[in-house]
């Protein structure tokens, strides 16, 4: 969830989130705001020691030591504009809102009360006109889509959840994205992700598949605890069997087990097209050892 994307994979990568505000941060860079304001080249620059953090201005830093100086959630832009503008919390947000679609209303208003900002306690500017530049060319980039941090942080919960999942338990989180198809990928490239994974994929049978991508064991003994990589496998669904009805899905689930293709025909009464279709893809192989199909045969 969330990280699936090659992009997002290749940062993910690049980042190696060793804490959860990691993966929140994770989440939030990879949008439009904080890459068209070049953000992520110096967060993980940062992150990893190569450089020292760069807060814009002292001022900020205590908003931005959590994201190692890098402007990144919409709150850390709110704040921004309030402390530099000397305006509420609720009129930051506004500017910031208006943003993409008056971008010259707010960068005029910006730079004007930010150079008019004098210090009650010095009497002098706490902001030069080259921080100025600097402050809102970090700021420009948010014109475009960005996240809060509460956003960020309710992506990157099932994010975490999902991960530890496909790790700890790869064939029964494998088989749930197979029967929900939630993900971005066809189940063609899940099956070969199961199959890296070292997940064996069973093939259709009528005897043993369902609506569902089911898990099953293949080797070792059953335990209530973590399993090894190869110990279950993921048997394939009848759902993915062209033309096959509801109706007729349910009948095959009824009426199993089957001892033979005669025993199978009269149950679950398939369509000749329908059987056809079965006995191309391999779902009626566990019944054509039997006595009165071998007969048949003959």
């Amino acid at each position: 969830f969330q990280i699936e994307s090659p992009g997002q994979r290749e940062l993910i990568g690049k980042m190696q989130p060793d804490v959860y505000e990691d993966l929140i941060a994770d989440i939030s860079l990879f949008r439009p705001g904080p890459m068209k304001g070049n953000m992520v080249a110096p967060f993980l620059d940062t992150k990893h020691g190569i450089t020292r953090p760069d807060y814009l201005h002292p001022r900020f830093a205590p908003f931005l030591a959590s994201t190692f100086g890098v402007v990144i959630y919409h709150e850390q832009v709110i704040r921004i504009f309030a402390d530099c503008m000397q305006v509420s919390l609720a009129e930051a947000d506004e500017l910031r809102r208006n943003m993409e679609r008056m971008d010259t209303v707010v960068e005029q208003a910006f730079r004007e009360r930010t150079t008019a900002h004098v210090d009650g306690r010095t009497g002098r500017r706490p902001f030069s006109d080259a921080d100025v530049e600097r402050i809102w060319k970090a700021l420009k980039g948010f014109g475009s889509f960005g996240f809060c941090k509460a956003h960020g942080a309710a992506f990157a919960l099932p994010t975490w959840q999902s991960a530890w999942l496909k790790t700890h338990y790869p064939a029964e989180f494998l088989a749930g994205l197979l029967t929900h198809d939630p993900g971005m990928y066809p189940k063609r490239l899940l099956l070969t992700e199961a199959r890296r994974m070292g997940v064996p994929v069973l093939p259709l049978d009528v005897n043993r598949s369902t609506g569902v991508y089911r898990v099953e064991r293949v080797a070792g003994e059953g335990t209530s605890g973590r399993t090894r990589i190869g110990e279950l496998g993921i048997r394939l669904s009848l759902q993915d069997v062209h033309g096959m009805s509801q109706a007729e899905l349910e009948r095959i689930e009824r009426g199993q087990p089957y001892d033979s293709i005669s025993d199978f025909y009269a149950k679950a009464q398939p369509s000749r097209a329908l059987l056809e279709r079965l006995a191309a893809v391999g779902a009626l192989d566990s019944l054509a050892t039997s006595a009165d199909d071998a007969e048949a045969a003959a």
